[in-house]
């Protein structure tokens, strides 16, 4: 069971994390079905075709950055966590007093 000073750092965490993008496989093979269906004849190849192929790659590339900065965002606060949690600094060791007996 994780403590209350877990959660909280876990839900400071996720609250500041970046949004992360809707799945993007089915454009990609909405435009690799459009591609082919030029390629095979079954349509042409006009500018409107040309503006729906172009901004679906467009918003495929701004998935495909948010993508990128949640994976960062997620490694430096995983990083940081655990620097915070398991790298803390122990407090020196006190010297054992040696009693002499002369």
């Amino acid at each position: 069971m994780a403590s209350q000073k877990e959660r909280q750092e876990w839900r400071k965490i996720r609250r500041k994390a970046p949004k992360v993008p809707d799945i993007t496989c089915p454009a990609i093979d909405d435009v690799i079905n459009r591609l082919e269906a030029i390629e095979c004849g079954k349509r042409r190849f006009t500018n409107k075709v040309f503006k729906v192929l172009v901004n679906k790659l467009e918003r495929l590339r701004t998935a495909n950055d948010q993508l990128r900065e949640s994976g960062l965002y997620w490694h430096h606060a995983c990083k940081d966590l655990i620097e915070k949690f398991y790298s803390t600094k122990k407090p020196p060791r006190k010297k054992k007093k040696l009693f002499r007996l002369w």
